[in-house]
């Protein structure tokens, strides 16, 4: 009996032996499952764009100089200041001014006065020499008188050119002494804001040696911006474009304009720092200019302003993310995740934003691309990496 119970349990154990070596075989030989992470086509708008900073500046900035040398005696004005065209700025001492024409005048009395005389001295010897040339024809009167006579009415015909002539001069240097003394007086050239004023009363300035700045002044109801456009970007970009730009101070607030247009030469030429020789490692930027409103004041001189220049746009246009799209070289493919399994597609592509791109024919809307994929190993090995060691 011991011996058939002892068999009949060594045939059991066999059989669950068996068992569970067929059922780890099957198990370890099974196909290995992979998992996808898919996005599927859809349609949507597609806008090619490109991201550049910009700075904020006056169109108008006008720099009002003193043309005259002498103390500053007033300033009407302060920073910030609204004038109009035409106001008074400020006062420069007059002092040597309003002597310079106060001389001038004196001498143009002088010499108004000296040709009065002259011309009447002329008239006389005019007079005289006419009657010597009636008596001479009558023989009345000598050649040495009608010889004098001509001389001094010569003479007298010479003294009042010369006189006219001092004249002339001396109300040329009136006219300037006057302007002169009107520099004195500096009125604002256009209506605007007063954005800088780097003199004090009380401070002598030399316009002998350049033209001292009194104020500057400008137009800030209309602004342009200075976008920065890099060099690979440049060709992409035309005038006319739609143009989106934000300032620091409120980056939610979106304002859109067009690009008014492009400076011909780098950013160092316009900004009169280009040597002919740009540093191997220093970048090349053309200024792309916009002209823009600023009825509430809100743009200011030198703010920093990101700006999005829309080079290209698709509408309704069917989309795969880029992450999706491979190369097998010239050619581009995507992987479409099927009932049926993976198949590979190739395709034709459009314009890119950089996220998604717009892909012309080799899709349908709905199909299920592939970003990417893991088999069961790989994720098993992620999750006990990622669990990492025991601690106690």
């Amino acid at each position: 009996m011991s011996f058939l119970a002892n068999h009949k349990k060594m045939f059991v154990y066999l059989i669950a032996i068996a068992f569970l070596t067929g059922a780890a075989g099957a198990y370890w030989n099974r196909p290995e499952e992979t998992s996808y992470i898919t996005e599927d086509v859809v349609r949507k708008n597609i806008e090619k764009v490109v991201n550049a900073t910009g700075e904020v500046r006056a169109i108008e900035l006008v720099t009002v100089g003193a043309q005259v040398s002498g103390k500053i005696e007033k300033l009407y004005v302060t920073i910030g200041q609204t004038v109009k065209k035409g106001e008074m700025i400020a006062e420069i001492d007059s002092t040597t001014q309003q002597n310079d024409v106060d001389i001038n005048k004196a001498k143009l009395s002088s010499y108004e006065a000296q040709l009065t005389a002259a011309k009447t001295s002329l008239n006389i010897a005019e007079k005289q020499y006419k009657r010597l040339q009636n008596l001479k024809k009558r023989n009345a009167a000598s050649d040495e008188d009608l010889e004098n006579a001509q001389e001094t009415y010569e003479t007298a015909k010479s003294k009042v050119a010369e006189l006219e002539s001092s004249v002339k001069e001396t109300q040329i240097s009136l006219s300037t002494a006057e302007t002169n003394l009107g520099y004195t007086k500096i009125t604002a050239p256009l209506d605007g804001t007063i954005v800088s004023i780097p003199v004090k009363v009380g401070q002598t300035i030399n316009a002998a040696m350049d033209t001292p700045t009194i104020v500057q002044i400008a137009d800030l109801s209309q602004m342009e911006i200075l976008i920065e456009i890099s060099e690979g970007d440049i060709s992409n970009v035309k005038p006319g474009i739609k143009v989106t730009y934000t300032i620091l101070a409120d980056m939610n607030d979106v304002h859109e304009t067009t690009l008014k247009s492009i400076d011909p030469g780098l950013t160092l030429l316009t900004n009169d720092e280009y040597t002919e020789v740009v540093d191997e490692g220093e970048a090349i930027y053309y200024y792309g200019r916009l002209v823009v409103p600023n009825p509430d004041g809100k743009l200011r001189i030198g703010m920093t302003t990101q700006n999005v220049l829309y080079v290209e746009s698709a509408p309704n246009v069917l989309t795969v993310p880029t992450t999706a799209i491979k190369t097998n070289g010239n050619a581009k493919y995507v992987e479409i995740l099927t009932a049926d399994g993976v198949q590979q597609r190739q395709i034709t592509t459009g314009i890119s934003d950089g996220l998604n791109m717009e892909v012309k024919t080799g899709v349908n809307e709905g199909d299920k691309v592939i970003l990417a994929w893991m088999s069961s190993a790989e994720i098993s090995d992620k999750a006990t990496s990622n669990r990492g060691p025991r601690r106690f």
